[in-house]
């Protein structure tokens, strides 16, 4: 391969000047910075687009489609037609999605200290560990690069009416002192309401205007402290503590949905890791050690007044989750192989607690624990200067270690059960010359069983499956990339199969309840086009995807909340020194959900463009006002639950 371990970490560190590069994990070092295996978003685009939360800003990925879970009130998302817990999502390489049924709420994580998000969509690298079936998001952090540095930024946003609805401030600060270096972040955002679009009308359940119970809060404190040896060698220890309370509106349109009055008074997590890096001549070891602890409270109250927490059906409870576990990484050059050998531990623990709903004194009601183990193995291997061959393999066990559950329902058809896979995956890439290339690609994935897929009765209503095996998918991938001067394209195909799906099914002994069964067979297939334009005074681009998925056992049966069509373009220009002007458009349409009756529709297709001015009168200062949803479309990701209207919004950032 002719090129050193410390050659390829200095250039990559070029390439992302102030990302944290312990944080990042990449199938292919590639110093050309064409990469056909992840694409990242920079925090220059995140700023660009005004992307407030790790959602919006995945949002305008190719392939990457956004999503609402209203009855969770999270913001989610699904790649190439997985849903966010068949996503691995990583923060510096750890991973911190939520034990008990593998969510993570990309709504309550702001961009303010992001440096990158990196995504793998089908072919990932097996040093993330298995089961990361549907891609991987890994967010990146900052890490400074000067003696004293960082930003202050606080926005603005006003409703349609012109009232303030949400505010975000943030600070981020770093020093570098010859070898050490030290990162702070502080975020704080708050959102008082959201409104809604002039064109919804009124529900018995909501009202025109602005949109009920939509208060949220986020506070989020971020500490890293590291040491950069002279070879590049590195260690690092982070601490990150996040906090949260949101409110649940309520369902606009009970034909799809059943309204219900819950809370979330809590929704806080809290992450400390060590890791480091020891590079040799032709070779390196990284070593990652961590803990992520997730907590969060639900009340549901006795009605929508929200007022009291009497009735059978209202309660209080809150889960106390964990995960602890660690990573060996060994890279070697040997001739023209770059070979990588990883394994990886994690322990979960979901713990689950009744509060008294008169004096909130708690009891354990659930503890499940499971030990997941990953052994993985990858090589780069050029054949000639201008054809490389991947190859990769894992295998993945996930063992249930302890069940304790006072629901006496089918409690005796709980039991500790294990599952095992293996996921090879290769690939092809040929330079057509030095600004193109072509990738092909076949990898098998799988998903592995949640504790809640396998033991939830979901309200008494469900029999638990400890006997789910394994959803497997077999990804194909054709891509081509192309630049030439100021002009990027890339064109990608895929297919994919996933066997064994998971699918609830009515449990045949008793019809008065369902059970999860692995009975499914699904086709994705698609197409992902990207053209981006760069000059010295514009800037302009996007990307349009297409994506089918179908039931090939049940022509009845349709996979919700994926659009067929999602396309994003944008164009920033330069109007004089230090002026500029930038506008997007969205258009989604095709997506179906699925209503109470059982029946299928199509969620109503919209298209958002929002427009901004930015003023940098310096390098240091840089002043935005803009409006989003410009037209004041309704925008919905599942129509009982529809988004926000137009907004307005002002925002000052100061860099140091």
């Amino acid at each position: 391969m002719k090129k050193s371990v410390i050659g390829i970490s200095i250039a990559t560190s070029m390439l992302l000047a102030e990302s944290f590069t312990l944080g990042q994990v990449s199938v292919f070092d590639n110093i050309k910075d064409i990469n056909l295996f992840e694409q990242s978003i920079s925090s220059e685009v995140i700023s660009q687009n005004s992307s407030d939360t790790v959602s919006e800003a995945l949002d305008n990925i190719s392939g990457v489609s956004q999503d609402t879970q209203g009855a969770r009130a999270e913001s989610t998302l699904h790649i190439r037609g997985f849903d966010a817990k068949r996503i691995g999502v990583f923060i510096d390489g750890i991973p911190v999605y939520v034990p008990y049924d593998g969510n993570f709420d990309y709504g309550r994580f702001l961009t303010t200290d992001i440096s990158s998000i990196d995504v793998s969509k089908g072919y990932s690298s097996v040093v993330y560990g298995g089961a990361n079936m549907g891609g991987v998001v890994n967010i990146v952090s900052r890490k400074p690069t000067k003696e004293f540095e960082g930003s202050v930024k606080g926005k603005i946003v006003l409703d349609s009416d012109g009232k303030m609805a949400r505010h975000v401030e943030s600070l981020n600060a770093g020093s570098k002192q010859d070898n050490f270096y030290v990162q702070l972040g502080a975020s704080y955002s708050k959102q008082d309401h959201f409104r809604l679009s002039d064109e919804y009308k009124a529900t018995p359940t909501q009202p025109e205007g602005d949109r009920l119970r939509s208060e949220a809060e986020d506070k989020k404190v971020s500490l890293k402290a590291g040491y950069v040896a002279d070879d590049g060698s590195e260690m690092a220890i982070s601490y990150v503590n996040q906090q949260g309370v949101k409110q649940q509106p309520p369902v606009t349109d009970t034909t799809f949905a059943k309204n219900k009055d819950w809370d979330w008074p809590q929704w806080d997590k809290e992450t400390i890791s060590i890791t480091g890096q020891k590079n040799f001549s032709s070779s390196y070891v990284k070593a990652l050690a961590y803990f992520d602890k997730s907590k969060n409270s639900i009340y549901s109250y006795d009605d929508a007044t929200f007022n009291a927490i009497t009735k059978n059906w209202a309660f209080k409870s809150r889960y106390d989750d964990y995960s602890y576990g660690a990573r060996l990484e060994y890279g070697v050059e040997l001739g023209d192989n770059f070979l990588k050998a990883a394994a990886n531990y994690k322990k979960d623990v979901h713990r689950g607690y009744d509060k008294s709903k008169t004096t909130d004194v708690e009891s354990l009601v659930e503890r499940y624990e499971d030990n997941t183990i990953s052994l993985g193995l990858e090589d780069v291997y050029s054949i000639t200067s201008k054809l490389e061959f991947l190859a990769g393999v894992s295998y993945d066990r996930k063992e249930a270690d302890e069940i304790y559950d006072t629901n006496t329902a089918y409690l005796n058809m709980l039991a500790l059960e294990a599952e095992d896979s293996f996921a090879p995956q290769a690939a092809l890439i040929y330079s057509l010359d030095e600004s193109s290339k072509v990738k092909g690609s076949i990898s098998r994935k799988t998903y592995m069983p949640t504790m809640k897929d396998r033991y939830s009765r979901k309200f008494n209503s469900y029999v638990p499956n400890v006997e789910l095996k394994n959803e497997t998918a077999t990804n194909y991938e054709l891509s081509y990339l192309k630049k030439y001067d100021a002009l990027t394209s890339r064109v990608n195909l895929f297919f994919t199969r996933v066997e064994d799906a998971i699918q609830s099914v009515v449990f045949v002994p008793n019809p008065a309840y369902n059970q999860n069964q692995n009975v499914g067979t699904f086709d994705h297939r698609g197409v992902e086009l990207e053209l981006d334009y760069k000059a010295d005074t514009l800037e302009v681009g996007g990307n349009y995807t297409y994506i089918s998925v179908k039931n090939m056992d049940d022509n009845g049966v349709e996979i919700v909340d994926v659009p067929k069509h999602q396309l994003f373009t944008y164009a920033q220009k330069e109007l004089s020194s230090g002026v500029f002007i930038y506008a997007n458009a969205k258009y989604r349409d095709g997506a179906y959900e699925e209503k109470l009756d059982g029946t299928y529709v199509t969620t109503p297709s919209f298209t958002t463009f929002d427009l901004k001015a930015i003023y940098e009168p310096t390098k240091a200062i840089t002043a935005e006002i803009g409006v989003k949803n410009l037209t004041d479309e309704l925008v919905r990701y599942n129509t009982a639950y529809p988004m926000t209207g137009r907004e307005y919004f002002a925002s000052m950032n100061y860099k140091f």
